[in-house]
């Protein structure tokens, strides 16, 4: 997650969604932008655990699968938490 949030606030995206499968021997296989099944996909490449990124204007999302195990991870883009702090206030007055 640190990773992929500091990705994100560098703000060069290289695709909007990035599958990372790790191989039975602890091999890593990048795949951008591949919409299928998470599950179906480690299944076909025989991959022991698989993660996929993705990225929306305010949060960065990963989903991870390892056997039947699955979760979710969500962040705030570090850029959105400045914008949201500052959105309320003037940038300048007028006279």
């Amino acid at each position: 997650m640190e990773a992929a949030v500091a990705s994100a606030a560098t703000g060069f995206v290289t695709s909007e969604s990035m599958t990372v499968l790790i191989g039975q021997e602890g091999g890593m296989h990048l795949l951008p932008n591949n919409d299928w099944p998470l599950d179906r996909l480690a299944a076909e490449r025989g991959a022991r655990m698989a993660y996929r990124v993705s990225q929306t204007d305010d949060k960065v999302t990963v989903n991870g699968l390892h056997g039947l195990a699955k979760c979710v991870l969500e962040a705030e883009k570090p850029d959105s938490a400045v914008k949201a702090l500052l959105r309320d206030h003037p940038q300048y007055f007028l006279e």
